[in-house]
């Protein structure tokens, strides 16, 4: 408990850190918007020929885009979580019953030693987007070892094949955290929400030529409000880096069950 609770300080100061850097960034921007139309903006109405309504409908429309981007990312997230916790649970599953067939303990040290390799070297490289080589042996090791475990009469057929299944579920789980682990959204989407806001800036500049504090603050909600949401849209684009992950304490949660099964 004490880790976990050490572990969210750390993750909130992170946030603190990084929200306050998008509030000066919105502050700075906003600035740059005041000085602007003061240098180059005109008072009159003809300098303030967009549509209201085509930058309504607009604007309307790149909010929908960034929030249909957080939901599915987000859903994306917590798949990537459950899928997690179903690899661990499989492996767990495929340990425990291994112990009845004979000679398998082979089989148990390997799945124990893989689990290890996950915690320890596969997650830390997942954060500079690559998978593991040495988890890829490790896993490889422990079909072998599985294979071994081929029965010879038909008594533990059952059970060899239940094994299998399960063996056969984790590394399903472990191709798709391979599949999400450099990101889910494609350059063309970057670019959308990147000219989206260089567009939003851009008409909030003409919409406000005639400078107040109500504006200058509406000017400084809105980019605040943008950034945030494409900085949350970054961070969890990529399920296992950055602020928001998933992290990997139900393999940690398994290999101490291993380490302490007969």
């Amino acid at each position: 408990m004490n880790f976990i609770a050490a572990h969210r300080m750390i993750a909130m100061k992170q946030f603190l850190t990084i929200f306050s850097i998008i509030l000066l960034i919105s502050l700075a921007l906003t600035g740059a918007l005041f000085l602007l139309r003061k240098v180059w903006g005109k008072t009159d109405d003809s300098r303030e020929h967009i549509n209201p309504s085509i930058f309504t409908f607009f604007t309307g429309l790149y909010a929908f885009f960034l929030g249909f981007a957080i939901v599915t990312l987000w859903s994306a997230f917590l798949s990537a979580k459950t899928n997690v916790t179903r690899e661990a649970d499989s492996l767990m599953i495929a340990f425990r019953l291994s112990r009845d067939l004979p000679n398998s303990m082979g089989f148990r040290e390997a799945l124990a030693d893989y689990v290890k390799v996950v915690v320890e070297d596969e997650w830390p490289c997942m954060e500079g987007d690559s998978m593991s080589k040495q988890a890829d042996r490790g896993f490889e090791k422990a079909w072998d070892q599985f294979h071994l475990l081929r029965p010879q009469s038909g008594g533990d057929t059952d059970r060899y094949i239940n094994i299998s299944n399960h063996l056969s579920e984790a590394s399903k789980q472990r191709l798709s955290r391979d599949l999400l682990v450099e990101g889910n959204l494609y350059p063309p989407i970057w670019a959308i929400i990147v000219f989206g806001f260089i567009s939003v800036f851009y008409g909030l500049y003409f919409f406000h030529i005639r400078q107040n504090t109500v504006r200058l603050i509406f000017d400084f909600m809105a980019l605040f409000m943008v950034l945030a949401c494409i900085y949350f849209i970054y961070d969890i684009s990529t399920p296992f880096s950055g602020y928001i992950v998933v992290r990997p304490e139900v393999f940690k949660t398994v290999h101490a069950r291993m380490l302490g099964s007969p």
